[in-house]
């Protein structure tokens, strides 16, 4: 399924894959699985999960610190215990694709699942305001994206996106129990080498996930 989108993109000559595709966590107590696909629709399954076990990183804080991870038909699973909040982190779901300047861009999926931890770690990151907050800032690099797009989809798979403020602040309209997950996406300036391609831009793709009880 990705080889067809990224495929698609080329010939249009965006990255329109990366705009409807997220990666997210579901945590419940000592597991964690992680999807792949449209948070509210499709979800990618088989040879398209199994791939990229060996490229995926789950992490607390430390990315060198991964839990082992293993591929489930339509997720990849992971024994975590008694962690924290935690983080997702891969670069190469997809291969580096050529933008209509001729130049190399990426994508770099950063995913979140918990709302206690109030320090970004990714580069790109959803952190609520307070431990448990409903509210959250987003950042780059430390630092806050005003007017930023950020899609909210409910325990009904419900779907708004929102903006957040000037100061980068953002609400999630809370209204029943159950997991939300939050996206957001941006792209920026870069000079790494992905999957022995350097790239000039890399489109950063977040999530959050957390449950209202």
């Amino acid at each position: 399924m990705f080889k067809t989108l990224i495929a698609a993109a080329l010939l249009a000559g965006t990255a329109a894959s990366a705009s409807a595709h997220e990666i997210w966590i579901e945590r419940d107590g000592a597991t964690a699985r992680v999807h792949v696909g449209d948070a509210a629709g499709e979800r990618d399954k088989g040879e398209d999960i199994a791939k990229l076990v060996a490229t995926s990183r789950l992490f607390e804080t430390r990315p060198d610190r991964a839990f082992a991870m293993t591929a489930q038909p339509d997720h990849l699973v992971a024994d975590v215990g008694g962690a924290g909040d935690l983080r997702y982190y891969n670069d190469q779901v997809w291969e580096p694709w050529k933008t209509e300047e001729g130049s190399y861009q990426a994508a770099a999926f950063q995913a979140k699942a918990g709302r206690d931890s109030t320090r970004a770690v990714h580069a790109f990151e959803l952190v609520p305001v307070a431990p448990g907050s409903d509210s959250f800032i987003l950042t780059f690099k430390g630092q806050p994206l005003a007017d930023t797009g950020i899609t909210v989809i409910n325990p009904d798979l419900w779907e708004k996106t929102f903006k957040t403020d000037g100061e980068g602040r953002f609400t999630v309209p809370v209204a029943a129990k159950g997991r939300y997950i939050l996206v957001a996406r941006h792209t920026a300036p870069a000079d790494v080498e992905i999957a022995g391609q350097r790239v000039a831009s890399l489109q950063h793709i977040a999530s959050l996930s957390f449950v209202a009880h």
